[in-house]
């Protein structure tokens, strides 16, 4: 089973504002579009554009980019804008396959324009006409997809834009009457049950750290066979405590993972037990604030010496404490001369060994 939602991307996160007259206008959209976009370009992240949008994206103008973009950044004085990678990145948005339509195997719903409304009406009215009905259709195919798979998961990306306030609900909610159904899946039967109501809603997230957020640390852990995911979850749970006021911003160390971290994490069962993968994914966000769970010593190059074993690239090795009875299963990890971490693998304390 995906950690992740099957993510929906709001058409707005990708319309051009032609209306924007200064620098922070422009710098805001394309920030929220970057900020996305490592999460809507990974492997274990299922993305879809609802093609329903795609036609009125051009028609209206919004897409493609073209030079306009480029011509918007001159014009307001946006000299540090990369326009390739903007370009680049909403191409790779737009192009995601299937769309939301090939996804739910549904084509097309027609719906009573004067039963349907959607909560928070700004979803809606600040996208052009054309493309704000497709958005509409959009949510109507996921209402409809949602009664026959209520068990699959979305959630939509997007962006919010002024006034905030009206984006304080972190969900969007659609009601219609829907009158007809044009599906590809055959073993659907709508013809019994039209027209119908919904009232369907989604959860929507502002950032990719809200949608880590979302999910939480553990689900992001999953059985630790990803290094993105596993990563997510420590950066989450750094996140958490410095929320809850333990630690301090300024103080947070990059990470990185040894190649055999998440094969002896899994080894010992703390990719699938989780209690187990909770105590390893805090003690290392622990480490990364400076506030170690348990107390930290110097790996040493052998039991009876008292010389800290040093890599051939100057990092130092450290251990400390994930449990003490037992097996006493100890986290092994080093620090690089930049002062980043880099966390080598999980042992017993029969395994004298860093990797």
């Amino acid at each position: 089973m995906a950690t992740f939602p099957d993510i929906v991307v709001d058409p707005y996160l990708v319309c051009l504002p032609h209306d924007c007259t200064d620098v922070t206008q422009l710098d805001r959209f394309v920030e929220n579009l970057l900020s996305w976009s490592d999460l809507l370009r990974r492997d274990d992240v299922n993305v879809h554009f609802p093609r329903s949008c795609l036609d009125g994206l051009v028609e209206e103008g919004q897409y493609p980019y073209g030079h306009e973009l480029k011509r918007m950044a001159s014009r307001v004085g946006a000299t540090h804008l990369s326009d390739d990678l903007v370009c680049r990145v909403a191409q790779a948005v737009l192009e995601s396959t299937p769309t939301l339509e090939e996804r739910c195997s549904i084509n097309i719903v027609v719906f009573d324009e004067e039963s349907c409304r959607v909560e928070p009406e700004i979803y809606v009215n600040r996208l052009a006409a054309k493309i704000g009905w497709g958005f509409k259709h959009g949510l109507a195919v996921l209402a409809c997809f949602g009664r026959s798979c209520a068990e699959q998961g979305f959630m939509v990306a997007s962006a919010t834009s002024p006034p905030e306030v009206a984006f304080q609900g972190q969900e969007i909610q659609l009601s219609a009457r829907i009158e007809g159904i044009d599906c590809t899946d055959a073993t659907c039967d709508w013809a019994g049950v039209l027209p119908m109501e919904v009232d369907h809603s989604v959860p929507v997230a502002f950032s990719r750290e809200s949608v880590l957020e979302h999910l939480g640390c553990l689900r992001l852990w999953g059985e630790a066979e990803s290094a993105d995911q596993a990563r997510d979850a420590i950066s989450t749970r750094v996140a958490e405590l410095l929320a809850g006021g333990t630690g301090s911003r300024e103080a947070v160390l990059e990470f990185r993972f040894g190649t055999e971290f998440l094969a002896s994490a899994r080894k010992h069962a703390f990719g699938v037990r989780s209690d187990l993968a909770m105590n390893l994914i805090d003690s290392c966000a622990r480490i990364l604030i400076d506030l170690p769970k348990q107390p930290v010593k110097p790996f040493r190059v052998s039991e009876s010496s008292e010389k800290q074993r040093v890599r051939i690239d100057g990092a130092s090795a450290y251990r400390t404490h994930l449990t003490k009875a037992g097996a006493g299963f100890r986290l092994m990890y080093w620090e690089l001369s930049d002062g980043s971490i880099e966390f080598a693998n999980v042992g017993t304390k029969f395994e004298v060994e860093i990797l």
